[in-house]
């Protein structure tokens, strides 16, 4: 009788040790820690599957304004095509094959480093700002230097 109350014990207790991250599956290098996913930069979701970059994709409408070293400024209505950039996870696209660099996970915020227009035909013209996203918003601000003249471009934009 003791022994089969000691066996019942045993089992029990051996059965109550379980592993909570067994059944989890951390995508993309995340690694598991009390059954949650810990993911690497750049990426999110409960298996680390979603890349955060994704949720910036898409067409912003908003207002664009240029502005030029002499003061002269144009503001019109204006829509922007924010994609996916073959750079890596933590790079996004911009119209006209301008990218930018997501530089704290998370955060929404971005570079756009120094940079040649990747149009062909198009002039030399060479850009570089920053800006960040905010839920459906974006905002960013480009210089481009074109031919010895420097302009302003800003734009601001919801998807």
């Amino acid at each position: 009788m003791n022994k089969l109350l000691l066996l019942l014990l045993t089992i029990f207790l051996l059965s109550g040790c379980t592993d909570p991250c067994q059944d989890v599956a951390c995508l993309n290098g995340g690694t598991c820690l009390e059954g949650t996913c810990l993911c690497p930069d750049f990426y999110e979701g409960a298996d680390c599957g979603t890349e955060e970059r994704a949720s910036y994709f898409g067409t912003y409408t908003g207002t664009t304004t240029y502005s030029d070293a002499q003061g002269n400024t144009n503001t019109y209505a204006d829509s922007k095509v924010i994609s996916n950039s073959s750079r890596g996870i933590a790079f996004i696209k911009f119209d006209g094959g301008i990218y930018g660099s997501l530089s704290t996970p998370g955060a929404g915020i971005f570079d756009i480093p120094s940079q040649s227009s990747s149009n062909p035909g198009a002039a030399d013209s060479y850009f570089s700002g920053s800006g960040n996203f905010s839920g459906t918003y974006v905002t960013y601000t480009l210089t481009v230097e074109n031919n010895g003249e420097i302009v302003t471009m800003s734009f601001t934009g919801t998807k």
